[in-house]
This record gives C-alpha cells, sequence and structure tokens, in this order.
C-alpha cells in the first residue's frame, strides 16, 4: 500500500515531536525524582534530627542551669549555717570575756572596800586609843596638881599660918591650880578636835583612793542570721521554645504530562500537514 508523501510526511513529524516530548518527560521525571530523593534524604538525615538534637540541647541546658542554680543556693545555705555557728560562737566567747572582766573588777571593788573599811577601823581604834592616852595623861598631871594642892595646904597648916595669911596663901594656890587646870581642859579638847580633823582627813584621802563600785558594761549584740537570697528557677520550656518542625521539601522540577505530550505531537502533525497541504498548493500555482 503507497503512503501520500504528505500524509508521511505529517507521521514523521508526529512520531517525532512524540518521542522527544516521552523523552524529555522521562528526563524531567527523573530529575524530579532525584530531587525529590535528595530532599527526603536531606529532611530525615538532617533536618528532622538536627531540630531533634536542637529541642533535647535546649532542655539539657535548662536543667543544667537548674542544676547550677540549685548547686549555688546549697553552698550559699551551708556557708551562712557555718558564718551563723562560728558567729554565735563568737559572742558567747565575747559575753563570757564581758563577765571575767566585770568580775574581776568586782574583785578588785571589794578588796578596795575590805581594805577601805579595815583603814577606816583601824584609824578610829588609832583615834580613840589615842584620845584616851591624851586624856590619861591630862588626867595624871590633874592628879599630880591636886596632890601638890594637897601637899602645900599640910605645908601651912604644918607651919602654923593661919589668918588672913593662909586664907591668901591658900586662895592663890588655888586660882593657880584653876589655871592650870583650865588650861588642861583647853589642852584636853584641842588635842580631840585635832584628833578628829586628823581621822577626817585620813577618811577623806582614804574614801579619794576608794574604788568605785563597777558598772557592768552592755552584752554584746547577739548576731543576726545570715540572709539567703532567693533564686528564680528558668521558667518552663514552650513549644515555641523549639522553633517551627521542619517539613520535607518539594520539588519545583516540572514533568510533562502525558496529555500534554501527545497534545504537543498532535498539533505539531497539524501543522506539519497545514504547511504541506496549503503550502504545496500555492506553489504549485504560482
Amino acid at each position: 500500500m503507497a503512503i501520500d508523501p504528505v500524509t508521511g510526511m505529517v507521521i514523521a513529524n508526529v512520531a517525532t515531536t512524540f518521542l522527544g516530548g516521552l523523552f524529555g518527560r522521562s528526563s524531567a521525571n527523573k530529575a524530579k525524582n532525584k530531587e525529590e530523593a535528595f530532599l527526603k534524604k536531606k529532611y530525615e538525615e538532617y533536618d528532622l534530627p538536627g531540630w531533634e538534637f536542637g529541642k533535647e540541647r535546649l532542655i539539657a541546658n535548662r536543667d543544667e542551669q537548674i542544676r547550677a542554680i540549685q548547686l549555688a543556693a546549697r553552698n550559699e545555705l551551708k556557708l551562712a549555717e557555718f558564718k551563723d555557728k562560728n558567729n554565735l560562737r563568737n559572742y558567747h566567747q565575747r559575753l563570757k570575756i564581758a563577765n571575767y572582766e566585770h568580775q574581776a573588777k568586782m574583785g578588785q571593788f571589794r578588796k578596795s572596800e575590805s581594805l577601805y573599811h579595815r583603814a577606816v577601823g583601824e584609824a578610829r581604834d588609832q583615834k580613840r586609843i589615842r584620845d584616851e592616852e591624851t586624856r590619861a595623861n591630862f588626867a595624871y598631871q590633874n592628879e599630880d596638881r591636886i596632890v601638890e594642892s594637897i601637899r602645900l595646904k599640910s605645908e601651912m597648916m604644918a607651919k602654923g599660918q593661919s589668918g588672913q595669911s593662909a586664907v591668901e596663901n591658900f586662895q592663890s594656890q588655888i586660882a593657880e591650880s584653876g589655871s592650870e587646870l583650865a588650861i588642861l581642859t583647853r589642852n584636853i579638847v584641842s588635842a580631840d578636835r585635832e584628833s578628829r580633823m586628823q581621822l577626817r582627813t585620813f577618811m577623806t584621802q582614804a574614801d579619794a583612793q576608794r574604788m568605785l563600785r563597777p558598772t557592768k558594761a552592755p552584752d554584746p549584740l547577739k548576731p543576726l542570721k545570715t540572709p539567703i537570697s532567693e533564686r528564680i528557677l528558668p521558667r518552663a520550656l514552650e513549644e515555641f521554645d523549639f522553633g517551627p518542625k521542619p517539613i520535607k521539601g518539594v520539588s519545583f522540577q516540572q514533568v510533562p504530562s502525558m496529555f500534554s505530550t501527545i497534545a504537543s505531537a498532535a498539533s505539531a502533525g497539524f501543522s506539519a500537514y497545514t504547511t504541506a497541504t496549503y503550502g504545496g498548493s500555492t506553489t504549485k500555482t504560482k
């Protein structure tokens, strides 16, 4: 069976175009499959594991921060407890020292009081003894004057003095004895006054050297507890902290459909037929 040349040319064009479309579609399809395989591998081996690792790293970092904060809090609490114990021990030591010093001063004060009262007692005893000796001395002198007066009176009577002469002699003797007695009395009063002044002077000097009663100093301040600082733990992680979950990439490689390939071949055949038919007739007419 013979084939018309025009028909043969159309069939050739259609076949050529169709085969070229098939090869192009196959090549595009391979490229698309290759790109999709790469995107799938990238998603499964890099994007998704990287996101998961980043999520785990963020959680681990938060846990590590919490552990570090808790460790610092425990260390601060231990240090504060040590400081409190040490401060309290020093406080009790200072309190013992203050009480010891006060008791030592009280001991000195009691000794000073004992010495003072003993010295005052001895001074009063010495004054009493001195006053007794002074009075005894003056009494002895007065007794001597009385005895002398009696002796003189006896002598006058023995000599036979009488009358006005005896009276005058006796009065003269009495006046002399009275004057001496007055002098003795003044001497006694003066000696007693001097003795009292000496005792008063001694007591004034002893009281000036007397130790004042010590006043207990205020107790040392009781130490306060060491303050503990507050700490804030990191907030709980939310979904937005991990960022968006990666998605598998989509290939943008265009693959011609079978319908478009057939349509393209049909269009090429129709164009060839039109050209061969109408284009050839026009040439022949000319």
